[in-house]
């Protein structure tokens, strides 16, 4: 299985395990709405109205934490789906960076930038060896062309991905990719086999 597979497989893993731990958390909530609205049918005009809003009153906090906790859970599931639509990939056998589904345009410079930050990651690659490595040949270029190269590199990244920062600037080292943001990373197919062998 590739780690691709193998990170799609996981993430519908999770959002089962939260839809299920969801769907407990609303069958509380609407067992406490059944027996509130049983005791609430069966009561009688004779005064206990007050002990049945009295019994209701006490349990109002949990039902409501009940209802809020269903609704977190469903929210969290969606926001691992975004994150992982909107994750940085390689695909290696098509020499492609995606977004997501969405291939990034990239021109042949800013390419190798992006190359050589993914091969680095999570470490900084510095100025100078993003200089050194577009120019090895001698070809003459000003050392803030690196700057303009990551800059549009960053902003089509974050076009793609909807506002998405995956690069970051590291005060004297120069720029990484935030590994937190990126799919099949290198050295994640083979660690992503592992815990499959181990899951198997």
């Amino acid at each position: 299985m590739s780690a691709d597979s193998a990170s799609l497989v996981g993430l519908l893993r999770e959002c089962e395990a939260r839809l299920l731990e969801s769907r407990r958390s609303v069958d509380d909530a609407l067992e406490m709405v059944r027996r509130a609205s049983g005791l609430a049918q069966g009561a009688e005009p004779n005064g206990e109205a007050p002990a049945l809003q009295a019994v209701l009153d006490s349990h109002r906090d949990e039902l409501v934490g009940l209802v809020l906790s269903a609704l977190e859970q469903g929210g969290r599931t969606r926001e691992v789906r975004g994150d992982y639509l909107n994750s940085l990939v390689y695909r290696e056998e098509e020499n492609q960076y995606r977004v997501g589904r969405r291939q990034v345009g990239l021109t042949e410079s800013e390419k190798r930038v992006l190359d050589l930050l993914w091969q680095a990651m999570p470490q900084p690659v510095s100025r100078s060896n993003i200089h050194q490595a577009l120019y090895a040949d001698g070809e003459r270029a000003t050392i803030g062309t690196i700057d303009v190269f990551v800059s549009n590199l960053r902003q089509k990244l974050k076009l793609a991905s909807g506002g998405r920062d995956f690069i970051q600037s590291v005060r004297g080292q120069g720029w990484a990719l935030k590994a937190d943001y990126c799919r099949n990373r290198p050295g994640q197919s083979e660690a992503t086999g592992t815990e499959a062998r181990q899951r198997a």
